[in-house]
């Protein structure tokens, strides 16, 4: 796997060529497009700290996408416990998503990356506190399903988005969503106080997507707790 970096009119163009055909279905799920010369994703050439995070981005992008293919460990609870310690002394709002947030409670779902979700107004803040790890600028999404949208990696990749588009809860609310927002719930994980969305909301999804090993380990907790 070959990374490259080119510069065109006002962007940076992040290149991934020269890779094994397996890591194709993780950069398209990663949407980057095909250009027919690899894989990209273009960003403003005047994103703060954006030479530091092609430097970043260059060191972690190989193992990064060996994680989100399950090719290697995927060590989601160092990273979570960094970041949280790091951010536990700011004003950042967040809140998690995604698989961890179901594991933070005792579900073993294996994630392969960390979803945070932001307050668009933090955006400067967690690119000021977290510029030494982000390896894609926290930019506007121009109307996707979150504000804004970037990428740091710290020992793992970590997603950052802020407010969630209402279109996501159609036709039902999913984890990351402004119902999941208006309605945290707070789970105590190694030492840390954590928002997370309801748990059945994360059924929800993992059965829309087919993921019925989740979905089954999910139905099982939840039945557990109610029971206890």
């Amino acid at each position: 796997m070959k990374i490259s970096f080119e510069e065109q009119h006002n962007e940076i163009i992040y290149r991934v060529h020269d890779f094994d055909p397996k890591y194709e279905p993780v950069l398209q799920m990663c949407f980057y497009q095909n250009d027919g010369h690899g894989y990209i994703k273009k960003y403003p050439k005047n994103a703060k700290y954006i030479k530091n995070m092609q430097k970043r981005y260059s060191q972690n992008a190989k193992l990064m996408f060996d994680q989100l293919g399950y090719f290697t460990d995927v060590p989601w609870k160092t990273g979570l416990a960094k970041f949280c310690s790091m951010v536990q002394d700011s004003t950042i709002d967040w809140w998690l998503t995604g698989s961890c947030a179901a594991c933070i409670r005792g579900i073993e779902l294996n994630p392969h990356d960390i979803d945070i979700m932001i307050n668009s107004k933090s955006v400067d803040e967690i690119t000021e506190l977290f510029k030494d790890y982000l390896i894609e600028p926290i930019v506007d999404t121009n109307g996707w399903l979150t504000k804004d949208f970037g990428v740091m990696f710290m020992d793992v990749r970590i997603d950052i988005a802020s407010d969630p588009s209402p279109v996501l809860d159609n036709p039902e609310p999913v984890d990351c969503g402004p119902y999941a927002l208006k309605n945290l719930e707070i789970v105590q994980w190694n030492g840390f106080e954590i928002r997370v969305p309801p748990l059945e909301l994360q059924l929800n999804v993992n059965r829309k997507r087919g993921r019925l090993d989740r979905v089954d380990k999910i139905a099982d907790f939840l039945g557990n707790v109610r029971c206890g």
